[in-house]
């Protein structure tokens, strides 16, 4: 009934941690790996849980050249044979409700796309441990902030939440992704954008998109995740979240300004988005150090 997608690069580490929580998820039929050019023992390791779990169908792709995620989600697509897709990155726990919650909000349609909550797990902690510190979330903010086109994933709320776009561990239906397609644009860097790309896509053209507390995916810590596009220097990540921002309002800003109501130029936008994350990237840290420093004396 529901394939799980795992877009994977050189992570054999994270997959022996993470992989006992994708295939004891309910009504799953199969699991696609598309392993970008790994050059680590992943293969082995996706071996080793084909053989642990025989009731669930193991797929194994190898890209022919190092491609990108968003060209690995896309590929596991045309391969996958069942109604129901959730994608999944290869660092993250799922929560064991988390495949039925999505499908039911699917079937009951409530929506046409589901995620739960997000969030990272501290260094030592385990996944129940780290849900319940999580709660109904750990920030006062707003979910998504319209300026800079960005979902705050530890905002607290109750319930489901309705959005443009959800993070990156969502399910939805075969026949949405064949629609509006995952565009193998974000190859490149960090691939900035490249699950909002699509989301935003049906979102414009009136899909329902939630967030729900009902079920959580528990990222790995930062500090145990050596590779992978978050791990570039910041000057990198600052350049490729401009670029491929820009890239993806040019592609949906007459839609955006429709739908959540701007009134600027996209010129405007984009200038604000860079701003803004510059000021994230390379001043914010100075103010905070401080504070920092302080807290540990």
């Amino acid at each position: 009934m529901i394939t799980l997608i795992v877009p994977t690069h050189n992570r054999a580490y994270a997959l022996v941690q993470v992989l006992d929580t994708f295939y004891t998820q309910k009504f799953l039929s199969e699991i696609i790996f598309v392993d970008d050019c790994s050059t680590d023992n992943t293969q082995k390791v996706i071996e080793e849980f084909k053989r642990k779990y025989t009731g669930v169908h193991t797929t194994y792709l190898r890209n022919e050249k190092k491609s990108g995620a968003s060209f690995s989600r896309a590929r596991g697509v045309e391969n996958c044979k069942t109604d129901y897709i959730l994608f999944c990155d290869d660092d993250e726990f799922l929560e064991g409700n988390y495949t039925e919650v999505c499908l039911r909000k699917l079937q009951n349609k409530e929506a046409d796309i589901v995620s739960g909550r997000h969030f990272y797990r501290l260094v030592g902690e385990d996944i129940k441990e780290a849900i319940a510190r999580f709660g109904y979330g750990l920030t006062r903010t707003n979910v998504f902030g319209g300026i800079r086109y960005k979902l705050y994933t530890d905002a607290w709320f109750k319930g489901d939440v309705e959005l443009p776009f959800t993070h990156g561990i969502f399910m939805t239906t075969k026949s949405l992704l064949e629609k509006y397609k995952i565009d193998p644009y974000y190859a490149k860097g960090n691939g900035f954008r490249e699950e909002s790309d699509f989301q935003m896509n049906a979102f414009l053209n009136g899909h329902k998109i939630i967030m729900s507390n009902e079920t959580h995916c528990v990222h790995m810590n930062m500090k145990e995740v050596r590779t992978g596009g978050q791990r570039v220097n910041r000057l990198k990540r600052y350049w490729y979240n401009v670029f491929y921002t820009a890239y993806f309002l040019k592609k949906y800003f007459s839609g955006i300004k429709v739908k959540l109501g701007h009134r600027y130029s996209f010129g405007v936008a984009i200038s604000l988005y860079a701003l803004a994350e510059f000021f994230d990237f390379f001043i914010r840290p100075f103010l905070i150090l401080p504070r920092r420093l302080l807290s540990r004396e």
